[in-house]
C-alpha cells in the first residue's frame, strides 16, 4: 500500500506487477503523479476504485479513462460521476447553477464507471479488497480496505482539516455519525489529512463526532424563533468562526445545514413551516 499525501489523498495497492488506485484527485496534474509513478516502479495499472463523485475525489479520472483504465465505483456515486453536472445542480437546489458553480471544484469532467461496487469482498485482478459502505458525507460512499489498512475517503475529516473549513460537507448528519463507528481499530488513509491509527486516530473521530453533533445543537439553539435555512447557517457560521470565500463554500456549508435540520425533524426536535410565502424552521414538540 501507498498513499499520495496531498489536498486530497490517494491511494495505491500493489498485487503481482500490478497497481490498483483509490481515487484520482481533482484534475489531470494530480492523476499523472501516481501514474507516473506506477511507470517508474514497473507497475502496470490494473483499475482505479473512486471513492464518491465529489470532484476533488474522481476530477483526474477521465485522464485515466482515456488511457483506457477501468474505473470502479458505487452505483449511484458512479452514475453521478458520468453525468458530472448532477453535482452542481444538488448545490444549486435543482436549477440549472450559478456560473460560480461550473469550475473544476464543483464540476468535474464526465468519467464511464465499469465497474459498480457494493459492500463487501471484491476481486479486482490480482487484489482482493473489501469495500466498507461508508455513507454521511456523499449518499453511497465507499472506503477500501487492504492489508489491514482502510481508506475511508471523507467518512473522517481530522482536526486540522475542521480549522480551515468549520462546517464540513455533510448529505447525511444521522449516517455520517453512525459512519464513524467503523473507524475503530484499524489504520485509516483520510481523504485529506495525515494517516491515523491508534489513540490518534481515536482522538480525531471522536474530534470530527463532536464537531458534527455541535452543528446539529447550533442549528437547534437557532430554532429559538423562526428562521430561514440561511439565516440558521449565519448562527451556525457566526459561533464556529467561518467565514465564507465565495458562492460554493456558502452552498457546501448550507447543505450541512439542511443535513442537520433534517436530523432534528427525524428526532421530532424541528419543523419546516409557511409564512408569508417564506420557507421558516422552528423547534418541533418531541
Amino acid at each position: 500500500m501507498v498513499a499520495f499525501p496531498g489536498p486530497v489523498n490517494l491511494g495505491a495497492l500493489i498485487a503481482e506487477g500490478e497497481v490498483l488506485f483509490i481515487d484520482a484527485g481533482l484534475d489531470d496534474g494530480t492523476a499523472r503523479k501516481p501514474w507516473r509513478w506506477a511507470e517508474e516502479q514497473g507497475l502496470r495499472p490494473r483499475g482505479a476504485i473512486l471513492t464518491h463523485a465529489h470532484a476533488d475525489h474522481f476530477g483526474g479520472a477521465h485522464l485515466w479513462e482515456k488511457r483506457g483504465l477501468p474505473l470502479f465505483a458505487s452505483a449511484l456515486e458512479g452514475a453521478i460521476m458520468e453525468h458530472p453536472l448532477f453535482e452542481p445542480v444538488f448545490l444549486y437546489g435543482g436549477a440549472s447553477p450559478h456560473p460560480d458553480l461550473l469550475g473544476k471544484f464543483t464540476l468535474a469532467e464526465p468519467c464511464r464507471i465499469r465497474g459498480k461496487l457494493a459492500p463487501g469482498k471484491v476481486e479486482i485482478g490480482p487484489f482482493a479488497v473489501e469495500i466498507v459502505g461508508l455513507p454521511g458525507h456523499a449518499p453511497t460512499q465507499i472506503g477500501v480496505r487492504f492489508d489491514g489498512v482502510l481508506f475511508c475517503a471523507d467518512a473522517l475529516f481530522p482536526s486540522a482539516i475542521l480549522q480551515k473549513h468549520p462546517i464540513p460537507f455533510c448529505y447525511d448528519l444521522d449516517q455520517a455519525l453512525s459512519t464513524l463507528s467503523l473507524l475503530e481499530a484499524e489504520t485509516v488513509v483520510p481523504g485529506h489529512g495525515p494517516i491515523l491509527s491508534g489513540t490518534k486516530l481515536s482522538a480525531e473521530r471522536e474530534a470530527f463526532r463532536t464537531r458534527l453533533e455541535e452543528i446539529r445543537e447550533l442549528v437547534r439553539s437557532a430554532l429559538d424563533s423562526p428562521k430561514t435555512a440561511e439565516e440558521i447557517l449565519g448562527c451556525v457560521a457566526s459561533a464556529l468562526g467561518e467565514k465564507f470565500r465565495d458562492l460554493p463554500s456558502f452552498l457546501l456549508a448550507r447543505t450541512t445545514i439542511f443535513a442537520a435540520l433534517t436530523s432534528l425533524v427525524r428526532a421530532g426536535q424541528a419543523q419546516a413551516f409557511l409564512e408569508e410565502n417564506q420557507l421558516l424552521w422552528r423547534r418541533g414538540d418531541g
